[in-house]
């Protein structure tokens, strides 16, 4: 490294503070004076190399401009104090670090093994503007990636993809997967991402090969975000064909469409039922801000409907007199629902029964973005149930019970 320096003292505290009052092997002042990048504190010298050092190097502002306040400056100063008096005064955290500023740290070193480098990159010179010509630039680091994944037992769950441009600008993209990646899978994903890419830019024209990067990429980098062992993923024992084959597929269309064309519906969370369901691409998880384990006051209990409907289909309810139902302020129903028709004109739908309203409040606190609606639920003469909704003065159909 380009900026290493070296301290050896009694106590990690000390080590540290050696290390940085050291100068960088590489730099002009160590290379031009007798400066050097070790500094070896010797034993049992760590408490005297310490009390130069200002209080502000234990890390702890507030307790950095108390000490000064008190006319307790250095380290060695506040070492002096007794243990038992700043343990009265400044609590546990300000006896950690007097014991700091002693040299009389008993934090453990807990050694590890740094995890393995399976970040790749690949440099571009020249730099390449055709997606067809980066996607098969880039097969040979994505085949070295997992053949180095498994040669650790290991496959990756999760990718993140980073270009950078000729102009310096760089982008990045995380990768999911149902499974886990193979050296095939990683190549579409980095052909999707630059797809995506045009489509957002702008493509620059060629007749001849189809549409071009605005920026040609210089460099290209794959991360595994997420790993797991390889043992996990591994078929079973009488093997999973269907669904490899089900994912081979939806793949398959993926890589001739474009990775949002297929799409699978995942549940999230939320008050009404449109925000109780998205559709993600195939191979991608959901990461909602709205968990469905979260309790969500308000929301419409089970059973829930079994068609929600994409878009809001308009109804007006009446009651017996062929007048249309509101609710009042104090949510009440100004008469019984007898029929509810869809659209303006349409043929009335008799009600049998129905249950609510039930009002849903939302953001009460802010007028701008505050949202008041009222549900209902009603059985027409088919036998049919339906969830109907008044919000802003109109009513609509929200579902359908199947």
């Amino acid at each position: 490294m380009p900026d290493a320096r070296l301290g050896l003292a009694d106590g990690p505290f000390a080590a540290e503070l050696a290390a940085r009052s050291t100068e960088p092997w590489n730099s002009p002042s160590a290379q031009s004076t007798s400066a050097q990048s070790v500094r070896i504190v010797p034993r049992d010298a760590a408490a005297a190399f310490l009390a130069p050092f200002p209080v502000t190097t234990l890390g702890d502002p507030d307790l950095a401009t108390l000490l000064g306040r008190l006319g307790v400056r250095t380290l060695g100063d506040f070492a002096a104090l007794p243990a038992e008096a700043v343990r009265d005064r400044f609590g546990a955290a300000g006896s950690h670090r007097h014991a700091l500023a002693g040299a009389a740290d008993a934090t453990p070193l807990r050694p590890r093994t740094p995890p393995p480098d399976l970040e790749r990159t690949l440099e571009l010179e020249p730099p390449l503007d055709r997606v067809d010509q980066l996607a098969f630039a880039v097969r040979q680091i994505a085949d070295d990636l997992v053949e180095s994944l498994v040669a650790r037992l290991l496959v990756a769950t999760a990718i993140r993809i980073g270009f950078r441009d000729e102009h310096g600008v760089e982008s990045e993209r995380a990768w999911l997967h149902p499974r886990s990646f193979r050296a095939s899978e990683i190549v579409d994903r980095v052909r999707w991402q630059l797809s995506g890419e045009t489509r957002t830019l702008g493509a620059r024209a060629d007749s001849d090969r189809g549409p071009g990067l605005r920026s040609a990429i210089t460099r290209v980098t794959i991360v595994p975000d997420s790993v797991d062992a390889l043992a996990h993923h591994e078929p079973g024992l009488w093997g999973a064909a269907p669904d490899e084959r089900v994912h081979h597929a939806l793949s398959r269309v993926q890589s001739l469409l474009g990775h949002e064309a297929v799409l699978t519906a995942q549940r999230t969370g939320g008050r009404t039922l449109a925000e109780r369901g998205a559709l993600v691409p195939w191979g991608d998880r959901l990461v909602s801000p709205r968990p469905v384990g979260r309790p969500w006051p308000g929301a419409l209990p089970q059973p829930t409907p079994g068609t929600v409907f994409p878009s809001r289909h308009a109804v007006t309810v009446l009651d017996a007199s062929g007048a249309p139902v509101h609710v009042d302020e104090r949510m009440r129903l100004s008469a019984a629902p007898a029929g509810f028709a869809p659209g303006a004109g349409g043929a009335a739908r008799p009600v049998t029964s129905w249950a609510g309203p039930w009002p849903l409040e939302e953001r009460w606190w802010d007028i701008p973005r505050r949202r008041l609606l009222h549900r209902l639920q009603v059985v027409d003469s088919a036998g049919v149930a339906w969830l109907l909704v008044l919000e802003g003065g109109s009513w609509w159909a929200e579902a359908r019970y199947d």
